[in-house]
């Protein structure tokens, strides 16, 4: 395995999620100096997404043309300048929505460049191991996140935290190799004579996916995102808000290292397992919303693990039925994820902010549900399931 290649991805990825996870972290600290309420953080975070899924078809072709460590250097870039932008100018919501729509641009790339990295430098048998890992790289941006809380936005201010995490994407742009030749195992299908890569999962069930993981992505990723602001509003001291976001930041890493170490044994992602775990989070985000501050604490582990932890098998599972054009069929499914990840936040920003958070829950809770149905239907219609080789 080429950890030089590895590591920078892993790294970008992080500092890609971080313009997102921080404001959501710390908008009552941003609420004071520029009035952001519960619907306008829903638009921001929106704007990232959105940004995100609009170019995130190109996102795919565009790093097997430029390579994975140029994709993951203008990556890293994009997020240095957002979160630098913010921490300098950051005085208005509208400032900060526009740093944020370029994050997104950057999230995108890093997410394509991130898995085209891990096809070319792992070997096959060790990609469900390091999908993991990869995917427990937005816990972890969460994990930062939170913990941004006490220890800079309540000391010294919130812009300082932004500062940080700029210098941080930097750090990481510094890191990635200008070469990729030493580092690449596997040589990408055109130097195979092939003349371009196509996914081998049907078009129709790649949109089908995209659905899915749009509606599981849109009902989860609330929970982080207005994580700090619903335990405030049931009388969570905001020092302990964040503290609480980061335990649930390192309950989604550890579900995501545990996923991605199992699935290294199988021969495919079991969609099964997916749905399940799709379930068992809805069931997390119902306790959270009926149970107050027992229901924050047990219905957030829920929800931060099993809630969280299928990214990673969802990916491997499209990733390994892929192998051809890895980056072009993640490509089609991301625009579903991030196109969720703009809805959600937003739709439940602004019914938080104008009906209840109980009913911002419920709705995220049916989402849930149909995102498991739907990857059942898939399981059901996938090639090697009607051949009745694999889950």
């Amino acid at each position: 395995m080429a950890w030089l290649g590895v590591t920078p991805a892993l790294a970008t990825t992080i500092v890609a999620m971080l313009p997102s996870f921080l404001t959501a972290a710390l908008v009552v600290q941003i609420g004071k100096d520029t009035g952001l309420t519960l619907t306008g953080l829903g638009v921001i975070i929106s704007l990232f997404f959105g940004m995100a899924a609009l170019v995130s078809p190109r996102a795919g072709r565009l790093s097997e043309r430029v390579g994975w460590a140029n994709g993951l250097r203008i990556s890293t870039l994009l997020s240095a300048s957002a979160l630098g932008a913010i921490a300098l100018l950051g005085s208005s919501v509208a400032i900060i929505g526009i740093s944020l729509a370029v994050a997104g641009v950057g999230s995108s790339l890093a997410q394509t460049a991130s898995n085209l990295t891990i096809a070319r430098c792992v070997i096959q048998r060790r990609h469900g191991w390091i999908l993991g890992v990869k995917h427990a790289c937005v816990p972890a941006a969460m994990f930062l996140a939170g913990l941004a809380v006490p220890t800079l936005a309540l000391t010294v201010g919130w812009r300082w935290a932004f500062a940080v995490a700029a210098g941080l994407a930097l750090a990481t742009t510094a890191s990635i190799p200008r070469w990729e030749g030493p580092h690449t195992l596997t040589p990408p299908p055109t130097a195979q004579g092939k003349t371009g890569g196509k996914p081998t999962t049907p078009r129709y069930l790649l949109v089908v996916l995209a659905v899915a993981v749009g509606l599981g992505i849109g009902a989860l990723d609330p929970l982080g995102s207005f994580f700090v602001s619903y335990s405030v509003s049931i009388g969570v001291e905001e020092q302990v808000a964040g503290i609480l976001l980061s335990i649930g930041g390192l309950c989604g890493i550890a579900a995501r290292l545990v996923a991605g170490r199992l699935i290294d044994r199988m021969a495919q992602a079991d969609f099964t397992v997916i749905a399940s775990m799709m379930v068992a989070g809805a069931l997390g985000l119902v306790i959270v919303n009926l149970g107050g501050y027992p229901g924050l604490l047990i219905g957030g582990l829920i929800g931060f693990t099993a809630g969280w932890g299928w990214s990673g098998i969802f990916t491997f599972a499209v990733v390994k039925d892929n192998p051809d054009a890895p980056a072009a069929a993640w490509g089609v499914a991301q625009t579903g994820k991030f196109l969720g990840a703009a809805i959600g936040p937003l739709l439940f920003g602004v019914i938080a902010d104008r009906v209840s958070f109980d009913a911002a829950f419920w709705m995220s809770t049916a989402a849930l549900l149909i995102a498991a149905g739907l990857i059942l239907y898939v399981r059901s219609q996938r090639p090697t399931a009607k051949a009745g080789l694999a889950p």
